[in-house]
């Protein structure tokens, strides 16, 4: 059995629902990347709606299943998995993370902890992302 040659390791397309095929994430990543990952499904934690102000302080109060329903209803979360606490961001319909406009995050400094965190702590492959160019 030959070796495979280093070119033919490297992915020639990035697939980011195949996280084999994503690239060493470096510190000038995102500069030239379409935002690829926030067109990732977004799994945020309560304090990130908190936020993010997607709930008020009569949510805080009333009972989880009530919240949920509203913000279903809102069309601001697409599900609530009970297992880890965490609710999935509705998406634009074009597939896009709500707060991503002309390739820019406009809530930056208050951006949900799996934003921050991703992809270095986050992920499915830590220190890779699935950078695809402009």
């Amino acid at each position: 059995m030959t070796k495979p040659k280093k070119s033919e390791l490297i992915p020639s397309t990035v697939d980011k629902e195949n996280p084999a095929t994503w690239l060493k994430y470096t510190k000038n990543s995102c500069k030239f990347c379409a935002s690829t990952c926030c067109t990732m499904p977004i799994e945020v934690r309560w304090e990130d709606l908190v936020n993010l102000n997607l709930v008020t302080e009569d949510d805080l109060v009333s009972p989880l299943k009530t919240t949920i329903a509203k913000l279903k209803k809102e069309k601001v979360i697409t599900a609530y998995r009970k297992e880890s606490g965490l609710f999935a961001l509705k998406q634009t319909d074009e597939g896009k993370c709500r707060y991503l406009i002309n390739n820019r995050c406009i809530v930056y400094k208050k951006r949900p902890l799996v934003c921050r965190a991703f992809p270095l702590e986050m992920g499915w492959r830590h220190g890779y992302c699935p950078q695809k160019p402009i």
